[in-house]
């Protein structure tokens, strides 16, 4: 797995949602970071979907021994605008393939 830079700030905060199993989320429970300290999938907001506004997300500052946790979020590659437009109110949908396995919920974007 490649390193993810670690001095890109984190400009949404807010709350991560892991789905459950039986929610059709990971079997294993929610990730844990990475050696750089992120979790990196991919993502869409919703209107568009994982076959037409994904792109890849990091998340950090979150516990990964909680289903819901406080989180850091941001955009890997693609800028904050279009259909990958971020603000307070938004949530992201957390994908593992195209399928939903998280939401992150944004109460601070800037």
């Amino acid at each position: 797995m490649p390193k993810l830079p670690n001095d890109v700030p984190f400009p949404f905060r807010g709350r991560v949602v892991w789905l459950t199993p039986e929610q059709g989320g990971r079997t294993t429970g929610p990730p844990r970071p990475g050696e750089s300290g992120v979790y990196a999938a991919n993502a869409f907001v919703p209107p568009q979907t994982a076959g037409s506004g994904m792109a890849s997300f990091v998340l950090g500052d979150f516990d990964p021994s909680n289903w819901a946790t406080a989180a850091a979020g941001r955009w890997l590659v693609v800028d904050n605008a279009g259909p990958y437009r971020v603000q307070e109110g938004t949530v992201v949908v957390i994908t593992e393939g195209p399928e939903p396995v998280g939401y992150f919920h944004v109460e601070q974007a800037g």
